[in-house]
């Protein structure tokens, strides 16, 4: 059985809630009819997540270069969830 500890717990909620809020605001800005990107997003999770230094054991987790990865990531799938399937097809071809 995997076995997380609690400081890797908190990171994970933490990065469950960054999730959430970029899911509202892509709802948000599809709701005025445009299509959410997931760089426009992503520059809005980095802007929330500016303040955020996870840290495990002393050391510090997020640099700029990974809140900006992390961000970008959860942006991907934010927008994945709020956009339809078909215009995420057309965003492919």
């Amino acid at each position: 059985m995997l076995s997380l500890s609690p400081s890797t717990l908190i990171i994970l909620k933490k990065l469950g809630d960054f999730l959430q809020e970029g899911v509202k605001q892509a709802a948000v800005i599809s709701a005025t009819g445009m299509t959410p990107t997931p760089d426009m997003i992503a520059a809005w999770l980095e802007d929330q997540m500016s303040e955020w230094n996870p840290e495990i054991k002393g050391r510090k987790l997020a640099d700029p270069e990974t809140r900006q990865a992390a961000a970008r990531f959860l942006a991907g799938v934010a927008c994945n969830l709020v956009t339809p399937q078909e215009a995420q097809d057309e965003q492919v071809a």
